[in-house]
């Protein structure tokens, strides 16, 4: 009995120990990934694989002094949400004195099309993220997108039910 509590006592030990040694990746924050010089999408993939959100991962990556252009291009390339972005960037910029003057909404859709996004897409994020009509209609003349001034933005709807599908519901009724 002696024998068998001091193998299991050695193994829990080493089970700990293990378990702390694999702890210790996971303890890996965006902020030292930035001082590391990491790249920004390593940055971000990190950072959701440690279980924070798109936005704390965003967020501790500008307070630890990463680039808004580069860390919004790196998240587009990670295929992030673009109305999720422009929203948490417009949010962030206005009122943050530091990105006041460099992540406006049209510098944001700049970005989204430089990191190849098609500009009708663009828009129509930036619109779902709360910008208004003319700013959008603004910036995506200053992209060079021909008939800007007609650009016009449909929020989406729910789903459209396929045709010839009724209710799931028995019909009837009546007695």
């Amino acid at each position: 009995m002696r024998n068998m509590m001091k193998k299991w006592g050695s193994r829990s030990v080493l089970i700990i120990i293990i378990l702390l040694l694999g702890a210790w990746q996971v303890g890996a924050t965006v902020p030292g990934d930035i001082a590391a010089g990491l790249p920004l999408d390593r940055v971000i993939a990190n950072g959701l694989g440690a279980g924070l959100t798109l936005e704390a991962v965003l967020g501790q990556a500008l307070d630890a002094g990463a680039n808004p252009e580069k860390l919004f291009k790196a998240a587009v390339a990670q295929g992030s949400d673009l109305t999720r972005l422009f929203k948490y960037f417009l949010d962030r910029c206005a009122t943050d004195p530091k990105l006041k003057d460099s992540c406006s909404a049209c510098a944001l859709m700049k970005w989204a099309k430089e990191a190849g996004k098609d500009p009708v897409e663009i828009a129509n994020a930036m619109m779902a993220a709360g910008s208004n009509l003319q700013q959008v209609r603004d910036c995506l003349a200053s992209m060079g997108l021909p008939n800007a001034e007609t650009y016009a933005y449909t929020p989406p709807g729910p789903p459209v039910a396929p045709a010839g599908v009724g209710p799931s519901f028995p019909g009837g009724g009546g007695g």
